[in-house]
This record gives structure tokens, C-alpha cells and sequence, in this order.
């Protein structure tokens, strides 16, 4: 017998209920009622009541229908905002007009692309020759999974000799990668396939004639929170049947290799040394365990390893040249210095310094046959120093002021190509020449016929409760603010120390032209100023993270450039933990809140398959600090009663493995049914979407288009009010 409510599914008009009030033509139409079944659960002296702890089994039977009604609930809402279609369809215009190139490799005499056409929906893998002519190797647009669904690249590696790649694929943004490999010299999928190949890309032999390739294991659950561990790391030859791959390093298989359950084994090797490298990357963690060894050992399937480091000694970057292994130490120096061992003699510590610490934190390092490069952060801008052969280190002058979205370097090339953006420049392609000592746009990547001149970014600081000054970054029309506080759609993130580096996203352009503005705040818990901020917002000191965003908040309502009435605040993935506990502390601040695929229910992350990997970030909840920690940041818990909050829309996928609908879906459930809740609820739901990590350019479109009409909705912005 069950004395649980029966799910009133579907979107129609549902006897019984509870009405959320906000536009009377809004009101035929309501979301379907959750059932309630309290689970009440005491640790460690704290007790918690969870009314739809049930919604974390997705094979519940009224999951599925529960998520489909609550998604076209918010469809419908949505949909009927006057000003949404026509911002689709500005945006679409924006996103795909001009061919945008994604990542590069330089292999041989080949040049790798990953290519989206202009007005396509995803990336390609494309090939230019010697002879400057491109042509495409492997292009998903033209490809189909079960049910229809969109397929995505999800990494992809070409051998050194430009010969092979090996790439990895997934359905409907699901990241559940299976891997290939593709010959270039006539476009051929060689027969051998590799399952579970989540963790790439490979990394492949000098010689080219095999590659490394992390897999889950074969008893993998998904779902599970074992999910992720005790992967393994597989030696592959070309030609060979995988089932023959030899398991060069997993959990329990070396006594010197001394892996945890959920460290994710890679090999590293390099084209110019004799040695690889093991690493141990612990789920979220910058901090690496390294082994070495002869590569010829590995490849014959007796290794000789020597540890060079645990996560203890706070290694947070590497790059192998030879016999130099160079080392990001931020043990004593925490942001960050560099040192370098040699690995005939592993010992870290007989490390020599190379590069100093400084007043910029070192955010990596990479290899080129002329030096070392280091990036380092400036409190959102990013710059570069190289270390020559020579050992002489100086600073590279940027070419603006900006944002490294990738670095590639070749150990047997000099210079390197790097991916720059900026607040109003064109994402491009850039090469640094040591010769020249200068940047160029190599062109790789077309820069769009959009003027940006109208626009302009401006950065602020805002004082925070102890006094710490934080930066956040305003992006609008020139004349925004000139007529009074704009609709706002203020983001941040804060945590892994992830910083908010400059970044243009073409997009945003569409709502700035209906008077919007976008803010984006550097909370502490990401990079900007290196390991200090970053622990600053981390585990027992997290609550710096929403307490800074509604600081920036309050500083831009201070200044005249939005007000509470006009406020969206977003956050997402880990970002939902700052901008729902900035909504629970503050409700009265804010007009609107989004929650994109966010952590909303952190407290209960153990039960999720990548919640284990997030232990180190958040916080473990079998020990009683870090479980008081993690309940005082799960937005779902702190929601409260007698309280009524702005509008909100959560946005989740269907198959998103990083974190799981429920967070949005519980959140979504409680928010809804509160006495005092009288503005609207949504909970969009996308079911051939995951995390957003391989979505289409129409998928990004769309959600963009919402995110954007509903912030004008909430701001009151006419043209975008629907019809009492």
C-alpha cells in the first residue's frame, strides 16, 4: 500500500494544483505537482527533511513524466514572451554566420582543424595538406545515433606523423565517448573500436604506432557513484584487436603506482625523450601524482616506475622535454613557481628553480623545441613568459588584452599557436614567433563581419563583507545606462579555480541591442589571483563565494547600472552553488535567477556518479566538517517556507553525466510548491541535451535565446512582456 500523491503529469490544467501566479494569460496552463514522500535524515547532528529524495532514480515511473510535464510547462511560458522568437532568430544569426575553427594540431606535414561551418550545427574534423588544400575526415553534421539524436566529437588526437587519428564520439551530449580511429591518407575507420573511452584523448607513441587511451572499467554502472573509478589506462597498437590492449597502469595493479580508486591513470609520453610519464589525476583536483619510466619498459609491459610526487607536494602542472621534467610547485610558492628535475635521477627534491614565483600566478606550462611557456593570470586577463634554451626568461607582450583558450606546442617546432579572446575582440587563432618576438592572426580562423565598435566592457571592483575588494567586468551598448539602471544578466562561477578570463561570445550581442547588460563577477573559489582565492571560496570558506557575488551585485545597483527589479543572476554547473545560495540569502536583490545544469542539492552528491571526483572541491559527506559545509551550500536545503523568491528557471538535461536532473528537478518541486510563491517556477528540460558539452549551435541558440528573453521579461523590458 502507498499513501503517496499520485504525479499529475502532463502540462494541461491539473485540479488541485498550486497556482503560481504571474500573467493572467499564463494561468490556463500550470506545471504538474511532484508527489511528496519526506525523507528525514540525521548526521552528524544535523537533520534534513527531503521531500523528493525520490527523484533521484531516474527508473522512478514518475520521473519521466514528472520531467516531460515541467518541461513543456516552461516551453509554454517561454514560447509566449512576444520578443523570444525574433531574439532566436538575431542569435542564430550571430552564432553561425561566419566559420569559426575550434582547435588545431600540427602533425607531419598536416595541419588538424576542428571546423564549424558557417550555419552548421556541430564541429568537423578536417585535414590541410602540404599542398594547402583542406578536406574534411570526419564531419558529425552528416551523422546520426539512436533515435535521431545528434552525435558530437568529443576529443581527438593525430598521430605524431600525421598519419592516423583517433577521436571520440557520443550521442545527444552524453560525453559516454566510444572511440575510433580514422587514416587520414584516404578518410578509412579502421575496424577497431573502444568503449567506455570517456577520459581522452589518446596520446600517442612517437613512433605513431599506437597510443595510450583511458577507459572506465568494464564493470562500470552508470549511474553509480563508482562510475568513474578505477579506470584504466590501456596501451593500444594499430592493427590489434583491443581485447589484446595491454593495461599498463589502474587501481591496485602496481605496488609503486599507488592510485587511488578515483584517480584517472594517463600516460604521458613525449616526442623527444625516452621517458613517459604516469599521471594520476584525481577527479576535480589541479594536483597531480607523477611516476616515471623508460618508455620501452612501459611498451613491453615491465615498467621500472619511480614516484616523483603525490598530491601532497601540490604539483599542479608538468612538461616533459628529453630528460627535463618541468614542474608547477605551489607547496611553498602557492602561486605557483617553476622547477625542473632530472628524471635519469628522479629526485623532487633536488629540483631546480627555473622560473621564480611572482606576483602573477603560474596557470601551466607547455614545451616548444625553442623553450618553455608559461601562462600566468592577472586577475582575469591572461599573459605569457618563455623560459629559452638558454635559460633566459622574459615576458611576451600580448597582442590585446586577454583570455588563453588553448596552447598548442609541438616539442619539435618552435613557437606556438594559442586560442585568444577578448572582452570586445574576436576569438582567433594566434602564432607567437621567438624569432620575431611577436603575435600573429594566422586567419585560421575567420574573424566575423559583426562592428563592435557600439560596445564596451568596463571592470569594477566591490567591497565585500571582510573587505576584500572583487572584480567583476560590465559588458554593454556604450549608451546602456544612460537613461537609467538596464535589464541585467549578471553571471558567475567560482570554484576548481577556473578564473573569469575575457571572452566574447557573439551572442550576447543580440539582448545588448534590447538594452541589456551583461556583468560577470570574479567570485573567489575560481583562479584570478591564484591558489589563495581559490581556497578563499573552497570547502569551510565557500560562503565568500555567493556572499562576493551578491557584493558585485550590490555594487553595480549602487553605481545606477541595474536595480533589483532589473536583476537576472545566473550560475552554472558549479556555479549553481553561488548564484542558489546568493538566492536563498538574498531573494530581495533579485528579479531573476537561472541555474544552469547547477549543483543545487550538494549536500547529496554521493549518491551521483561524479559526486566521489568532487569530494576534494566540496567536500566528503561521510566527515562531519565537510558534511556541515556541504549542507550550509546545497541551495535545495536552504530554501525556506515563509519566504517567497524571485522568478526561476532551473535548466537541466536529460543525459547530463557531470550533474544529475535531480538537482533542478528537486529544486524546481520545492520552489513551486512554497505558500508565498506567487512568481514563476520553470524547470526547462532538454532530453537529447546533456551538460552542454557537445549541444548543437541550435541547442546553445535556443537556450540562449531564453535565458535572455527571460531576464528581459523579468526586467520588465518592453517588447517582452506577455499579453494580460
Amino acid at each position: 500500500m502507498t499513501t503517496r500523491r499520485t504525479l499529475l503529469a502532463g502540462a494541461g490544467a491539473v485540479a488541485g494544483a498550486s497556482f503560481i501566479g504571474f500573467q493572467p494569460a499564463l494561468a490556463a496552463i500550470r506545471p504538474p505537482v511532484a508527489r511528496v514522500e519526506p525523507v528525514v535524515m540525521s548526521r552528524f547532528g544535523i537533520t534534513t527533511t527531503d521531500p523528493y529524495r525520490w527523484m533521484e532514480n531516474p527508473k522512478d515511473p514518475d520521473w519521466l513524466p514528472y520531467a516531460k510535464g515541467q518541461g513543456a510547462y516552461a516551453r509554454h511560458v517561454l514560447d509566449t514572451i512576444p520578443g523570444r522568437a525574433a531574439l532566436e532568430k538575431r542569435i542564430s544569426g550571430l552564432s553561425g554566420g561566419t566559420e569559426a575553427v575550434r582547435e588545431i594540431q600540427r602533425a607531419g606535414d598536416n595541419l588538424f582543424l576542428t571546423v564549424r561551418p558557417a550555419g552548421a550545427s556541430t564541429i568537423r574534423l578536417e585535414v590541410k595538406g602540404p599542398t594547402g588544400n583542406r578536406r574534411v575526415l570526419l564531419d558529425p553534421n552528416l551523422m546520426k545515433g539512436e533515435d535521431g539524436v545528434h552525435i558530437s566529437i568529443d576529443w581527438w588526437r593525430a598521430s605524431p606523423d600525421g598519419a592516423y587519428v583517433v577521436y571520440g564520439s557520443s550521442p545527444a551530449g552524453s560525453e559516454e565517448s566510444v572511440g575510433r580511429i580514422i587514416r587520414v591518407a584516404d578518410g578509412i575507420t579502421l575496424k577497431e573500436t573502444f568503449e567506455r573511452a570517456l577520459f581522452g584523448p589518446a596520446l600517442w607513441l612517437p613512433d605513431s604506432s599506437g597510443f595510450f587511451l583511458n577507459r572506465l572499467s568494464d564493470k562500470s554502472v552508470p549511474g553509480s557513484p563508482e562510475y568513474f573509478m578505477k579506470s584504466v589506462c590501456w596501451l593500444h597498437k594499430l592493427g590489434q584487436d583491443p581485447k589484446d590492449d595491454l593495461n599498463v597502469a589502474t587501481y591496485g595493479l602496481n605496488k609503486i603506482v599507488d592510485l587511488t580508486e578515483v584517480e584517472v591513470p594517463i600516460i604521458f609520453p613525449s616526442d623527444d625523450s625516452k621517458f613517459a610519464l604516469l599521471l594520476g589525476v584525481d577527479g576535480v583536483r589541479r594536483e597531480v601524482s607523477i611516476w616515471s619510466a623508460s618508455l620501452d619498459g612501459i611498451v613491453a609491459g615491465s615498467p621500472l616506475w619511480t614516484k616523483i610526487c603525490a598530491q601532497d607536494d601540490k604539483i599542479t602542472g608538468y612538461a616533459l622535454s628529453g630528460s627535463t621534467l618541468y614542474l608547477i610547485s605551489e607547496k611553498e610558492s602557492p602561486l605557483g613557481r617553476v622547477v625542473a628535475i632530472d628524471l635519469e635521477v628522479p629526485n623532487l627534491l633536488n629540483a631546480k628553480e627555473v622560473v621564480p614565483a611572482s606576483k602573477n600566478p603560474i596557470e601551466g606550462i607547455g614545451v616548444a623545441s625553442d623553450g618553455l611557456y608559461i601562462q600566468i593570470m592577472d586577475g582575469g586577463p591572461q599573459g605569457l613568459r618563455r623560459l629559452s634554451k638558454n635559460g633566459e626568461l622574459s615576458d611576451v607582450k600580448m597582442p590585446f588584452e586577454a583570455g588563453i583558450y588553448a596552447i598548442f606546442g609541438n616539442v619539435n617546432r618552435p613557437g606556438i599557436d594559442m586560442v585568444l579572446g577578448g572582452w570586445l575582440q574576436h576569438r582567433g587563432i594566434w602564432n607567437y614567433s621567438p624569432d620575431t618576438d611577436t603575435f600573429s592572426d594566422t586567419g585560421l580562423s575567420p574573424t566575423p563581419n559583426i562592428d563592435l565598435t557600439p560596445f564596451e566592457s568596463k571592470r569594477y571592483l566591490a567591497k565585500a563583507k571582510d573587505g576584500t575588494q572583487i572584480p567583476y567586468v560590465v559588458i554593454s551598448a556604450k549608451n546602456a545606462t544612460k537613461r537609467g539602471p538596464a535589464p541585467c544578466l549578471a553571471d558567475a562561477y567560482g570554484a576548481y579555480q577556473i578564473s573569469n578570463t575575457p571572452f566574447l561570445n557573439l551572442r550576447w550581442l543580440a539582448m545588448m541591442e534590447q538594452g541589456g547588460i551583461f556583468m560577470f563577477a570574479s567570485v573567489r573559489g575560481g583562479g584570478d589571483y591564484g591558489r589563495p582565492w581559490y581556497e578563499a571560496g573552497k570547502k569551510a570558506t565557500k560562503f565568500n563565494t555567493w556572499n562576493d557575488y551578491i557584493a558585485c551585485c550590490e555594487d553595480m545597483i549602487a553605481r545606477g547600472l541595474t536595480s533589483p527589479s532589473k536583476l537576472t543572476i545566473k550560475g552554472t554547473s558549479a556555479g549553481g552553488i553561488a548564484v542558489g545560495r546568493a538566492m536563498t540569502t538574498r531573494p530581495d536583490l533579485f528579479a531573476g535567477v537561472i541555474c544552469d545544469v547547477g549543483s543545487m542539492n550538494s549536500s547529496r552528491t554521493e549518491v551521483e556518479q561524479n559526486g566521489p571526483g568532487n569530494f576534494p572541491e566540496f567536500g566528503d559527506p561521510s566527515v562531519a566538517e565537510e558534511y556541515r559545509n556541504l549542507v550550509g551550500m546545497d541551495t535545495y536545503l536552504n530554501v525556506k517556507d515563509d519566504i517567497a523568491y524571485p522568478a526561476v528557471m532551473v535548466i537541466t538535461g536529460a543525459t547530463d553525466p557531470r550533474v544529475a536532473p535531480y538537482h533542478g528537478a528537486k529544486l524546481a518541486a520545492r520552489l513551486q510548491a512554497l505558500p508565498k510563491q506567487k512568481k514563476p517556477v520553470l524547470m526547462r528540460v532538454t532530453f537529447d541535451e546533456g551538460h552542454g558539452i557537445g549541444s548543437t549551435r541550435e541547442q546553445i541558440d535556443s537556450k540562449s535565446a531564453d535565458e535572455h528573453a527571460f531576464t528581459l521579461w523579468r526586467a520588465g523590458a518592453p517588447g517582452f512582456q506577455p499579453r494580460a
